[in-house]
């Protein structure tokens, strides 16, 4: 089911990037409009895969024994980026590469924000298991 969705998403974005073309020459500012609902459509059919694989990532968590938090830290730095990179190739797309960069930049922080607490944490725990000196 899922191999479908990539081809379908593959098929529509080939199909929009062709009707882009084809609009560029005469009316440039719908070739944006075309791209830009290409994306989110593209986005869309993605979903199903996502939620997908934050169930696995869940269930393959609670049989691990990790703390659920730490699961929640995953995911959401996983949505962050796919997210920041999606929005960046909406920038270039859009012919603003600077603006991909900011939130290319964004989504780093927001990612060393996200794990900060987690790291905290492991090296709390390496330095106990240090020997005192």
């Amino acid at each position: 089911v899922l191999t479908m969705a990539a081809v379908q998403v593959a098929a529509l974005c080939v199909a929009g990037a062709l009707l882009c073309a084809a609009l560029r020459a005469q009316k440039p500012e719908m070739a944006m409009v075309c791209a830009l609902a290409t994306g989110l459509a593209a986005l869309m059919g993605c979903l199903d895969g996502l939620s997908g694989a934050v169930q696995a990532v869940q269930t393959l968590s609670g049989r691990s024994g990790l703390p659920e938090d730490s699961t929640q830290v995953l995911i959401r730095a996983t949505g962050v980026a796919l997210l920041s990179d999606f929005a960046a190739q909406l920038c270039r797309d859009a012919g603003e590469s600077a603006l991909a960069g900011r939130v290319e930049l964004a989504g780093r922080v927001t990612l060393l924000t996200l794990a900060a607490p987690l790291l905290i944490g492991l090296t709390a725990q390496l330095t106990s298991l240090l020997p005192a000196s």
